[in-house]
């Protein structure tokens, strides 16, 4: 069990979550890799990602999908983990409604995020998808509502980096070298995305 772990009303079910870096002003929701494929919110790439986020003072609240972890309800290949954002988000705006809300997906994650801010009223300061697998499961490139930044590497094998180069409304951060799972890359991952931190985000 995490260290302030706890549980939130969702559509399937208690959704599982953990709260970090909790006096933050501005937290940001992080959506995991693929619950088919042992995905979860321990994933190596979401805790390189809170680091990142807690070094500039941004909370991050992790969850697990349904089906995943101590989440209840079971798989339901992109929609129902649709719902499971939403559902997070709608609980972020009641127990925090002062904090600024962001997004950072890894993989899975990335494209639920992806398709989310197609259809979602909720106001998000920004995006970060991470190795979206555009080309591998559905993706919807940003309509440039929501400032969005992608970083992904270009030896990643599980996404058409050729497409993903075609978004122009999010600004891209390619790693030479990496793979899907940024191995041997995980440092030069974390500094990518405090300079993004750091930087105003771009509408």
């Amino acid at each position: 069990m995490h260290d302030g772990q706890f549980f939130i009303p969702g559509p399937a079910g208690a959704i599982e979550a953990c709260l970090e870096n909790t006096g933050s002003t501005d937290i940001a929701v992080l959506c995991h890799p693929h619950p088919l494929y042992g995905g979860s919110m321990d994933d190596p790439v979401l805790a390189t990602v809170t680091d990142a986020l807690a070094a500039a003072g941004i909370g991050a609240l992790r969850f697990n999908f349904r089906g995943v972890g101590a989440s209840q309800g079971s798989h339901d290949g992109g929609a129902g983990e649709r719902d499971d954002l939403a559902a997070v988000l709608d609980w972020l705006r009641v127990h925090r409604p002062e904090a600024g809300l962001l997004l950072g997906g890894y993989s899975f994650g990335a494209a639920i995020i992806s398709r989310f801010l197609e259809e979602s009223p909720v106001e998000i300061e920004r995006a970060i998808l991470i190795a979206p697998p555009v080309g591998n499961l559905p993706t919807t490139p940003p309509d440039g509502r929501t400032p969005v930044d992608v970083v992904a590497g270009d030896a990643d094998p599980f996404l058409d980096l050729r497409a993903l180069r075609a978004w122009t409304a999010a600004s891209m951060h390619v790693i030479s070298g990496a793979d899907h799972f940024f191995s041997g890359h995980r440092g030069e991952l974390g500094q990518r995305i405090s300079r993004i931190l750091d930087a105003p985000p771009l509408q």
